[in-house]
């Protein structure tokens, strides 16, 4: 598209965040400057990488002219608030760089925002590929629609954070991203919808989301899980919210032996009183241990195993 026609259409401002991702942040990148949308203000964000990744995002600036910014590491939250402050776009969508964009992704986005001016923040579906850059052998579960607060407290989040572009006045006027809890896709939507905004997952594939062993979710993430639902316990759907995420939590915190907080939880969470849960982790504590393992062993079963749920 010629340059007055893409002076006509809104601008986007893409937000890329590195740490550490020197065998992917050139596909990341390239899979920006390769949208089918003309209108792109990209802004990539080095957040202290020690592994090269800083000289390839270098030589990628220097050939393409886009905006470097190197700084410390400070985490992902606030440098997307660093990221919103300097948008120049209508609209802003965030990346981690080893993922990549599907190339219609923006132009597909901004047509439907444009089509639907009650709408504040749109996303879709991801493919999952390997390290590799090869279809992932572990099938994508793919969900839309109009997810509800209620929705997204009781029985989990499905607005993938990589496909995500949002309003940026929207944004703006609610103060950012939460830079209080570290999970910043999920906060951002649940943020979105209590308020009475309308979130829309579309059932097109917009994102390739790359599982390589070393991604943020690849660890627990309870502890995150819990600061953004305690922003959210005055509500009828946090029993629900703690339920969903937590069925297990008294159990482990027995068996970690943490008793003490295993009681202090019990008594101030809305546990799940199943026996899987509550029953086990009792028995556990009342009983030694040893005696447990004695008696597994004397049966024939492992000394220790976690019940599925």
């Amino acid at each position: 598209m010629n340059a007055p026609a893409a002076a006509m259409t809104p601008r986007v401002t893409a937000v890329l965040v590195c740490w550490n991702h020197v065998r992917y942040v050139r596909a990341a990148v390239e899979s920006v400057l390769q949208q089918t949308y003309p209108n792109i203000q990209l802004i990539v964000f080095d957040n202290g990488s020690t592994d090269g990744s800083r000289r390839e995002l270098e030589a990628l600036r220097d050939a393409h002219g886009f905006t470097l910014v190197l700084q410390d590491n400070i985490g992902l939250v606030r440098t997307l608030n660093r990221g919103l402050a300097m948008a120049e776009g209508e609209f802003i969508a965030p990346l981690a760089t080893d993922d990549a964009w599907l190339p219609h992704k923006t132009a597909l986005q901004v047509a439907y925002l444009r089509a639907h001016p009650d709408v504040e923040l749109v996303a879709g579906q991801i493919e999952s590929i390997d390290a590799e850059g090869r279809p992932s052998p572990v099938p994508t579960v793919k969900r839309s629609g109009e997810p509800t607060f209620t929705e997204l407290m009781t029985k989990g989040n499905y607005v993938p954070g990589p496909t995500v572009m949002c309003r940026v006045a929207t944004l703006r006027a609610l103060g950012g991203w939460d830079e209080s809890v570290r999970i910043e896709d999920y906060t951002l939507v649940l943020k979105l919808t209590y308020l009475g905004y309308r979130v829309v997952v579309l059932p097109d594939s917009l994102t390739l989301y790359r599982s390589h062993g070393f991604n943020w979710t690849a660890k627990s993430v309870d502890p995150e899980l819990h600061e953004m639902g305690s922003l959210y316990r005055h509500t009828p759907e946090y029993r629900d919210f703690y339920r969903f995420h937590f069925p297990l939590t008294f159990w482990r915190l027995v068996k970690d032996g943490r008793k003490r907080e295993a009681m202090r939880v019990l008594f101030s969470e809305p546990v799940p009183w199943t026996w899987a849960n509550v029953g086990r982790g009792l028995v556990r504590m009342a009983i030694p241990y040893s005696l447990i393992r004695g008696y597994r062993v004397l049966r024939g079963r492992p000394p220790e195993g976690e019940l599925v749920r």
